[in-house]
């Protein structure tokens, strides 16, 4: 193989420029300046750092404090409040020494930074549980057991007075400070700030005045505060690496402070040992005592300083961070709380690390030099060789390879230049693949071939199936025959481990597992009821809305194992009816094929049970229709019935009345024959009435109706038969009633009846009493208030038991209960509910200890 001659060289540029220079003098130039840029964001950030870092510790230290400090203070005034309460409520006897003071002494042993919880009185008396310097506890009263004298007692370990320690004759609880301020300020208040005799530290009194229910004062409830505590707090703290706080108050005199200071000096003055508190700005810690009176030339002021500030200034050329932050509660506590911190606590760590950022960057520069010279040398030596390769092809020399490089660029350029000797083993290879995949593509299209061939024979046996199951279940109208049907054939065809089916009862929100067919070492499930509301994945919910699902039961339900689940429901155009489970291996896949057959089966399915179910409703009219045509005939049996004893009665008096030898008998057939008479025209009307009611559909004409007037005259109408029975009567109505909207003749129609019943079936010397009550019903709040009117009828008679669900019915009378013969047509009750619905009314029956009683419900509009 002949190359073609070499190009003439171009020509060549004036200046050349190495490759290894072109490559190190920006790489150089690039580290340089990052360099640079890394070491002055680093000292810029380091000191932004600084600054938020301090912020962040005071406002972080400052809201430590507040919150300390509002609940130390916060459990004197709880204390005060609940012996406030508890003597207000009269759980607390303030009279009674022994249980107030067993009550202080609990006190003092839940509340450990309380001094003294007492309690002193307009009468000059005081009991008190105070602490002592080694923690003991003791018992300060006045009182009359004392006869007026200050007297200090050990305690036992129930709580009460033990040893008497001490006698004071000069004590006088009403001219205390805690007392005074209490009473003058009428509400619960704090004492100043004072140095407590029975403590080493100062101390502070919550104070409350107790009054009777009249407003008179019965006394002042204090408890004392020891702020020893609070300065043991503070010197906890953890400020920095030195920063300090402490606590002043409104005229900068020292509460706490977190140095070994203690924030009062003693001084002997008359042989007695005194305490006065110190300035903040006379404090001998220098920075408690500068950074006081910066604040005070800062703000002229101490009362000026109103909201939590951040302020910088400099002791000892030392640069000092503080924040000084007021606190106040809302019984009259106004503080300052003051955190310093030196600015050097934070800038020697972030100095050093300046250091260290410098050298590290002065290292990364030698570093990345000497790796940029070692970089160029390792890409420029490939690119010589490449060169020299390339001269070497140039003149006919093709089998030259080249060592690959780890640089990508490179690598890419060798492999082109082997490339070009393998050309044509490369082509023969090339040729030798493709002959081996089309002999992989032919096996290939030779097993697709086959698979389809065993589907298509799958596809015509379940299409084979399909119309056997839907001649099988079209043969019948027995639901139960048809879904046994379906999972028989198929459990046969699809060989599942199981299938079952389940009927849904949408009113119970259940389904039961009905029918079901599993191989023998499958667990059955037939018969289990499962309601649709437990059902934690939906799975139910969606087949209710006809969707199908396959899954893959993960824990064991129904003793069985994990399983592949394929279910869908049998869902026609209204509801779900059922759905059919199959259950196989839980590493099956349910196939096209499958799905579809199981789908076509439940359609089959559906169509054929609602078919079922439709033959069952239409057998169910039949039987209601002969129920109704029964009922048709028996009615007309017993209304012929009752029709014809009135005129058959009629007929033989006639008859008789035509023999009667005398006046007497006739008379005594013209009695019968015009009591038969009136029987049959009651029948009648009786009849007519509730035919009338029945057939009805207009509405009824409401008038208004005043109940004192309309009442009496109906019940006037019952008066000779009362009398002539011999019955008592009550008629109860309330001294005023509403007038009620309703129907006057309806109302007196159903009302005559009840009294009818009444007096019909009442014994003589038997009680019958009629009462009327009326209430307002504002049950419904979105409505105005409606009148409901009650008409009790009660009577000293009996009705059993099982006749009550009876006596509404026509032309029903209960056996041997006409205790006058009167007789009836066994339609008035039935009339009376009839009125009473028209009315849109209720009547309820109540029958037990001798008594029934009729109560008719209605309600109407309040005119």
């Amino acid at each position: 193989m002949r190359l073609q001659e070499p190009l003439p060289p171009a020509s060549q540029p004036r200046l050349r420029v190495p490759l290894r220079a072109v490559l190190i003098i920006p790489f150089i130039l690039q580290i340089s300046i990052a360099v640079g840029l890394t070491t002055f964001f680093s000292l810029r950030n380091g000191q932004k750092a600084v600054n938020d870092v301090a912020s962040q510790l005071r406002n972080e230290v400052t809201a430590h404090i507040s919150q300390h400090l509002a609940d130390y203070v916060a459990k004197p005034q709880l204390v005060t409040q609940i012996n406030a309460n508890a003597a207000r409520f009269g759980t607390l006897d303030l009279q009674n020494a022994a249980s107030l003071e067993r009550h202080f002494w609990q006190q003092m042993h839940v509340f450990n930074a309380t001094q003294p919880i007492a309690f002193g009185s307009e009468q000059g008396t005081i009991h008190s549980i105070d602490r002592m310097r080694d923690g003991s506890l003791v018992i300060r009263v006045i009182d009359s057991s004392t006869n007026g004298k200050y007297h200090t007692y050990s305690i036992d370990q129930q709580g009460n007075r033990d040893r008497l320690l001490k006698v004071n004759t000069t004590f006088d609880p009403r001219t205390r400070p805690w007392y005074v301020e209490a009473v003058q300020a009428k509400q619960p208040t704090w004492t100043n700030v004072y140095p407590y005799f029975s403590s080493l530290g100062l101390a502070i009194s919550a104070t409350r005045p107790v009054y009777d229910e009249r407003g008179r004062l019965l006394g002042v409830t204090n408890a004392t505060l020891s702020l020893v505590e609070l300065g043991n707090f503070l010197s906890n703290l953890k400020i920095g690496r030195s920063g300090q706080t402490f606590i002043v108050d409104r005229s900068g005199n020292l509460i706490a402070s977190s140095t070994s200071e203690q924030p009062f000096r003693s001084r002997r003055a008359g042989g007695e040992e005194r305490r006065e508190r110190i300035p903040a700005i006379a404090s001998r810690d220098p920075v408690t005592r500068q950074t006081a009176q910066y604040l005070e030339h800062y703000f002229d002021n101490f009362n000026n300083i109103r909201a939590s500030q951040q302020l910088a200034y400099t002791i000892n050329q030392q640069q000092y961070l503080i924040q000084v932050a007021p606190f106040s509660d809302r019984y009259g506590l106004d503080w300052l709380i003051v955190v310093g911190v030196p600015e050097a606590d934070f800038m020697e760590h972030i100095e050093a690390n300046t250091r260290t950022t410098i050298l590290l960057c002065l290292m990364a520069l030698v570093v990345s030099t000497l790796m940029g010279i070692l970089t160029s040398q390792c890409i420029a030596r490939p690119i010589a060789r490449v060169i020299a390769a390339a001269q070497e092809i140039s003149h006919g020399k093709l089998n030259q390879t080249i060592t690959a490089r780890n640089i990508e660029e490179l690598d890419s350029l060798t492999q082109a230049f082997n490339q070009m000797s393998m050309q044509l083993q490369a082509s023969f290879a090339a040729l030798e693949t493709a002959n081996e995949e089309l002999e992989v593509r032919v096996e290939q299209r030779t097993a697709e071939l086959q698979e389809r061939s065993l589907q298509l024979k799958q596809a015509f046996d379940f299409e084979a199936t399909l119309k056997r199951i839907t001649d099988r279940v079209r043969d019948t109208l027995d639901e139960s025959q048809i879904l046994q049907t379906v999972m028989q054939e198929l459990t046969a065809v699809l060989r599942v481990e199981c299938c079952s089916t389940a009927i849904y009862d949408l009113e119970q929100n259940v389904l039961n597992i009905t029918y079901e067919y599993a191989k023998p070492t499958w667990a059955a499930s037939r018969g289990q009821r499962i309601p649709l509301d437990t059902d934690p994945f939906g799975i139910h919910q969606s087949l209710m809305r006809g969707q199908d699902l396959q899954l893959c039961q993960l824990f064991p339900n129904f003793g069985r194992s994990r399983a592949s689940i394929l279910a869908c429901p049998i869902f026609d155009e209204q509801s779900i009816l059922a759905d059919i489970w199959l259950f196989q291996q839980a590493d099956h896949i349910y196939s096209d094929l499958e799905i579809r057959l199981v789908q076509q089966v439940t359609n089959q399915c559906a169509i054929a049970m609602r078919q079922a179910r439709l033959y069952q409703a239409a057998q169910s009219q039949v039987e209601e229709l002969q129920k109704l045509h029964r009922l048709k005939d028996d009615f007309l049996s017993t209304v012929s019935h009752e029709l014809r004893t009135p005129v058959s009665n009629m007929k033989l008096a006639i008859y008789m009345l035509r023999l009667a030898p005398d006046l007497e008998r006739q008379q005594k057939y013209l009695n019968i024959l015009e009591t038969e008479c009136k029987r049959e025209v009651d029948l009648i009307n009786d009849l007519l009435d509730l035919q009338r009611l029945e057939a009805s559909d207009q509405s009824i004409a409401l008038q208004p109706i005043d109940l004192q007037e309309w009442l009496p005259p109906i019940i006037q109408s019952f008066q000779s038969r009362l009398h002539a029975r011999q019955q008592a009567f009550t008629l109860n109505l309330p001294p005023t009633t509403h007038i009620l909207h309703s129907s006057p003749d309806n109302l007196g129609r159903l009302l005559a009846e009840l009294l009818n019943n009444a007096c019909k079936y009442t014994p003589s010397h038997g009680e019958i009493c009629f009462t009327l009550h009326q209430d307002l019903d504002a049950s419904y709040s979105n409505e105005p208030p409606s009148l409901l009117t009650q008409f009790e009828v009660r009577n000293q008679a009996e009705i059993p038991q099982a006749e009550i669900s009876h006596i509404f019915e026509k032309f029903y009378r209960i056996p041997n209960s006409d205790l006058w013969n009167q007789g009836g047509t066994g339609l008035g009750l039935a009339l009376v509910k009839k009125l009473v619905e028209q009315l849109e009314g209720e009547i309820t029956v109540n029958s037990e200890d001798g008594w029934t009683t009729f109560k008719v419900s209605l309600r109407s509009a309040l005119l």
